[in-house]
């Protein structure tokens, strides 16, 4: 009992100490450690209670969990997922979530209360889903992931990828309010294509994963409503009000580029749209991108599929519309471009393939449950690998190497030909800066049509210049620099990118709202 009673007080102690950090998240998912649970389950049979509760709406079992020496008691723990869940049936490795909060309602694990443990299904590289969010975070609002280890009484379950939840603790590190509607694309996908006025029209599409009791749909009829239906003359200005354009065209240019389309280029599902009612704007954050670099076709040629002519186009408005778009087709064509010469090349690729495949060989050989052999691991590295039923996997650097050098010719041929031809009046691509909320200092990529000097802004929300950096004479082409944000004060900013050629004319690339800390 007083062993059982001091456990219990270590579990209480560590995740109060956890919640009351102000943001110590980062060490959950400190990719450059193995993170290890632990999970003792309070019923003996463990395994057939997950699965009778994962068949009840997925409903959560109380258990204690180990994490580098801190207990948690009373944690939620449950199977998840979908074709990963039925995929792996026959194996103890199944993926799973945990829930810190589920039992005691301040009970959190570095200020993160779900966690959610992907299995790797379809990925014998058991690397994809780390890579995609990894590049993902640089571009849009993303999750973080690392790697991690599940034991159930000491007893090795596997090698997880720990991908971090989307939720209102995930909101406010990426917007300046958590408090409005969150919606999650439902597992037969989301289209966004307009059903009629009413909220309830759209719930068999999408999951409201916030206020769920007000219930107030409103804003994302409204919001389809117009990307739907707003003349091509209008558009920008009037579907810009109320959805991201910036952010839709990025999402869509990652998931052509890297053959991510169990998403909502593809397949529409594995997304999430936040309505930030602070800026007016809905945004896209990506979800469960295990199955990106082409392991799920769709039915789709994963090497060779046109980033233009896509056969999902009719029921994808918000994709559509942007590609009819002059404008907006260019600046989706330079951006699948400039992913393609950057984080997507064979050469960034292989840098990254190279550096998971030591830091995992050891894991991998030790997986007692692992869904496919340590040889197609070290074969998925650069050969395709055949799975289950005919299902080829593509070799990460053969894909790397073939998708990027096809979408750069796809992109120079549409520019060159006029399909999406280059605007004057546009010559910078501005990608995200990241960290974004930013603190004191930052990094930020763009892309230059033409060379200039280069100067950062910060515009305020009222529209005032606040900061005018000088960075520097840069040449054409795709590059990365420091984002100086030191002398900010702290809250929201949009920051743009001014170029000039030594002329009197000046360009200025799209905004990207930043959110500064102190």
């Amino acid at each position: 009992m007083k062993a059982l009673l001091h456990l219990l007080v270590i579990g209480l102690t560590a995740s109060v100490a956890c919640a009351q950090e102000a943001d110590s998240s980062a060490m959950l998912f400190d990719d450059t450690v193995v993170h290890e649970f632990n999970i003792h389950f309070y019923t003996e049979h463990w395994q057939d209670s997950l699965l009778y509760y994962y068949n009840q709406d997925e409903e959560y079992i109380p258990a204690r969990v180990e994490y580098h020496g801190m207990v948690f008691d009373s944690v939620g723990v449950r199977y998840k997922g979908n074709s990963s869940f039925v995929q792996s049936r026959s194996t103890p490795k199944k993926p799973f979530k945990l829930k810190f909060d589920e039992y005691r309602s301040k009970q959190s694990c570095f200020g993160i209360t779900r966690l959610n443990f992907s299995n790797g299904v379809k990925d014998p590289s058991f690397m994809r889903e780390k890579l995609a969010y990894d590049i993902l975070r640089t571009i849009l609002p993303s999750p973080r992931a690392a790697f991690a280890t599940l034991s159930v009484d000491g007893a090795l379950l596997g090698l997880y990828t720990q991908v971090e939840q989307v939720d209102k603790k995930f909101l406010s590190r990426h917007f300046e309010d958590n408090d409005f509607n969150l919606y999650k694309a439902a597992d037969n996908g989301a289209t966004l294509e307009y059903r009629g006025d009413g909220g309830e029209q759209y719930e068999r599409e999408f999951e409201l994963k916030t206020n769920e009791s007000t219930n107030d749909w409103s804003r994302l009829v409204a919001m389809i409503d117009v990307v739907n239906h707003t003349a091509g003359a209008h558009f920008v200005e009037r579907a810009g009000a109320l959805l991201d354009l910036g952010n839709c065209i990025r999402m869509n240019a990652f998931n052509m580029a890297a053959s991510h389309f169990d998403s909502y280029t593809g397949s529409g599902r594995n997304f999430y749209l936040y309505d930030d009612e602070s800026t007016g704007r809905f945004v896209f954050i990506p979800w469960d991108a295990n199955e990106a670099f082409g392991a799920y076709s769709n039915n789709w040629n994963v090497i060779t599929q046109d980033i233009l002519s896509i056969p999902s186009l009719e029921k994808r408005p918000a994709f559509a519309r942007i590609l009819e778009n002059d404008s907006l087709r260019s600046e989706y064509l330079r951006y699948i471009r400039a992913l393609a010469q950057g984080p997507l090349s064979l050469d960034s690729m292989t840098t990254r393939v190279l550096h998971w495949k030591t830091f995992l060989d050891p894991l991998v050989q030790a997986d007692p449950h692992k869904l496919y052999s340590y040889q197609q691991f070290l074969d998925n590295i650069e050969k395709d690998v055949v799975v289950g039923i005919n299902m080829t996997i593509p070799g990460l650097l053969r894909f790397a190497k073939l998708r990027s050098e096809r979408v750069i010719a796809q992109a120079d041929a549409y520019l060159a030909g006029g399909s999406g031809a280059v605007l004057p009046n546009n010559p910078i691509l501005l990608f995200d800066v990241y960290p974004n909320p930013a603190t004191d200092a930052g990094m930020l990529r763009f892309q230059l049509l033409y060379g200039g000097a280069v100067s950062l802004l910060a515009v305020d929300m009222a529209g005032r210049i606040v900061f005018d950096h000088a960075l520097g004479w840069f040449t054409p082409g795709l590059h990365e620099t420091a984002a100086p944000a030191a002398t900010l004060p702290s809250g929201s900013f949009i920051w743009k990118l001014r170029v000039s050629g030594g002329g009197d004319a000046s360009f200025f690339s799209s905004g990207t709202k930043v959110l500064k800390l102190r």
